[in-house]
């Protein structure tokens, strides 16, 4: 995971503090534009990210990409204290690989950063834009040290999972597959996924389920009699129209006349 540091147009960051006793609920809400990041110095947030629920415990950072629907709760059975940060950054794809939760090593420097960006909002000077530029990066650059620290513990054994999903769609490339599925089932970030697949294998996970069906399509055609609308069928095509429209754009020829051209050279 690469992290390129970026211009941010707005941010806004505020304490929050909420009392043992007391329960505090942000209802459902979205923000189009903004990546919105909470440090949970105590205490354990719940938050509802596009129904998947994430819990935040203290020494962590919740991160919400935007776009997402997402409301939190504060259970009254602890005692809850940290920032929230919210910016609109220039290219928000920079962001798209982050985990939704984050444990911090390095929790005390993070702290003061964001205690220097809330003295920077209340007390302006001339040069506070260019520091605010600084310090909202310096604390991403923070996260992302943690995210890639996070990923090389979760998966150590990264090339042998992949090799499993790839065993998982030559299996069930007939089925219809999704990247969110493959993730879920292999306990896969489905962004991280999606970027380690590409690295090891050379092609996306699209790329290979349609590899996978194209090369069973051609086995078929060269040692079957099936009709070219049950190989469609057989090979999760939903359509002959889209079947044919794949295979001639992976083998350059039609079903047809790929049939007959391993016929005449057989």
């Amino acid at each position: 995971m690469s992290l390129a540091t970026d211009s941010i147009l707005f941010h806004s960051i505020q304490p929050f503090s909420v009392p043992f006793g007391t329960s505090k609920h942000h209802p459902l809400h979205c923000h189009a534009d903004a990546v919105e990041l909470l440090l949970v110095l105590s205490g354990t947030v719940q938050c509802k990210i596009d129904d998947q629920v994430h819990t935040a415990s203290a020494g962590t950072v919740l991160f919400i990409q935007p776009g997402s629907w997402h409301e939190q709760l504060y259970p009254s059975s602890d005692k809850h204290h940290g920032y929230r940060l919210t910016f609109c950054p220039v290219n928000s794809t920079n962001y798209t690989e982050f985990p939704s939760v984050i444990p911090i090593d390095s929790l005390d420097n993070l702290k003061t950063l964001f205690m220097h960006l809330q003295q920077e909002k209340q007390f302006p000077r001339t040069d506070s834009k260019q520091m605010t530029h600084h310090v909202i990066n310096s604390i991403l650059l923070h996260v992302f040290r943690a995210a890639n620290q996070q990923e090389s513990s979760n998966y150590p054994n990264l090339e042998e999972t992949i090799q499993d999903v790839k065993h998982y769609m030559e299996e069930n490339h007939s089925k219809s597959l999704t990247l969110e599925e493959l993730a879920t089932r292999f306990k896969l970030n489905k962004y991280q996924f999606a970027r380690h697949f590409k690295e090891i294998t050379g092609m996306s996970p699209l790329q290979y389920i349609i590899t996978c069906r194209i090369n069973t399509a051609k086995h078929l055609l060269r040692t079957s009699d099936k009709s070219v609308s049950k190989i469609a069928s057989k090979t999760g095509y939903k359509s002959d129209t889209q079947f044919q429209a794949a295979f001639k754009k992976a083998a350059g020829l039609t079903p047809r006349q790929y049939r007959l051209r391993h016929k005449q050279n057989s």
